[in-house]
């Protein structure tokens, strides 16, 4: 067995991200599970963790990196140290995306990270990072700029988000906040090709667009939608597929048609309740406008891919978030994301 646990590891190893390289490598984790010791069943889920979260299955990296957590901190030294709390920060960059993680358990989460960067010598800059992020999209304005400012601050080291990733997520701050030329400015590095890495500049394309259209910066917004749905492959991607069905929704139906039929199927099979999210308001967004005549193209979806379960979805989710956030702010978010196409369309 150890022979067959040696050749699907190497044989994931040569395949992309992607449902055949999670399938082999869950082969692989059993295989350990029943025939081979603690520590090859934890480095196989320490595998399979990583190339689930990579290949878009967000919820089975969330129960195979808790195994291994578990397991580390019964035997810590056993094991490699700085991988298990790269996956952790991970794990903290994605475990507020699930509704039924309550506010009081992911800052246990938090508290735990933190405490396990210090204990093992680590900067907090990460730590910074993602609960700024948190703090940004759950609605607390005030404590996100706190953390914010914190981040900036802690000092850089080998468990921090290479610089493309936080030059990205440092304009990101600002689009969000509605500071659109201070954002952009921020991502100039990233935008005149001078900064990437393995999501970058795909996700900074796709933030971008809405914001460039609101300050009259059309050609540059076509420009970089261009090179974004270029770029995006796969399921692991619909936050930034929703966000170019709303660019395109905005200004070119059509385009917008076309990219919702061929990623639809992603968002119906989607576990990552935030994902969905995404990439309903920009579905609603397409919807609100496609309806608006009758057309007699029919477009290719599942049939349960409807403009009414697109719209009673994405309130369903924006309160679930609310609920467990406490405020309406991905209510307001929905609303404002939506007219925001909207206005830009007729224009």
């Amino acid at each position: 067995m150890k022979q067959r646990y040696d050749e699907l590891r190497s044989e994931a190893w040569n395949l992309p991200d992607g449902k055949q390289k999670v399938t082999v490598l869950e082969e692989a984790v059993r295989i350990a599970d029943l025939y081979m010791s603690k520590e090859d069943a934890y480095y196989a889920r320490m595998s399979y963790s990583e190339a689930a979260l990579m290949s878009g299955f967000e919820e089975r990296f969330i129960v195979s990196f808790a195994w291994c957590l578990s397991q580390f901190e019964k035997q810590p030294e056993l094991y490699d140290s700085h991988q298990l709390i790269w996956h952790y920060k991970w794990l903290i960059g994605i475990i507020w995306r699930f509704p039924q993680f309550g506010a009081v358990q992911i800052a246990d989460i938090y508290y735990d990270f933190k405490r396990m960067c210090l204990q093992y010598g680590h900067s907090l800059r990460p730590y910074y990072s993602k609960i700024h992020m948190y703090a940004l999209v759950s609605g607390h304005a005030e404590l996100a700029q706190t953390y914010y400012e914190a981040w900036r601050k802690a000092p850089y080291d080998a468990m921090s988000d290479c610089r493309a990733c936080e030059q990205n997520m440092f304009g990101y701050f600002h689009l969000a906040s509605g500071r659109y030329k201070r954002g952009l400015q921020t991502l100039k590095p990233i935008l005149s090709g001078k900064m990437s890495c393995r999501s970058i500049p795909q996700n900074t394309y796709s933030h971008v667009l809405m914001p460039l259209l609101e300050i009259d910066q059309h050609d540059e917004a076509a420009k970089l939608a261009r090179k974004c749905s270029r770029m995006l492959k796969g399921p692991g991607y619909l936050e930034e597929y929703g966000r170019l069905i709303g660019y395109y929704a905005a200004t070119d139906l059509n385009k917008a048609a076309k990219l919702l039929e061929s990623t639809a199927a992603y968002a119906i099979s989607n576990k990552t309740d935030w994902n969905r999210f995404q990439y309903l308001i920009g579905a609603k967004a397409f919807f609100s406008l496609w309806n608006e005549k009758k057309r007699k193209r029919k477009l290719n979806v599942h049939s349960s891919f409807t403009s009414e379960w697109v719209e009673a979805e994405s309130e369903r989710l924006a309160r679930a978030f609310d609920d467990r956030n406490g405020n309406e702010y991905c209510q307001g978010l929905l609303a404002h994301k939506v007219n925001q196409v909207r206005k830009r369309r007729t224009c």
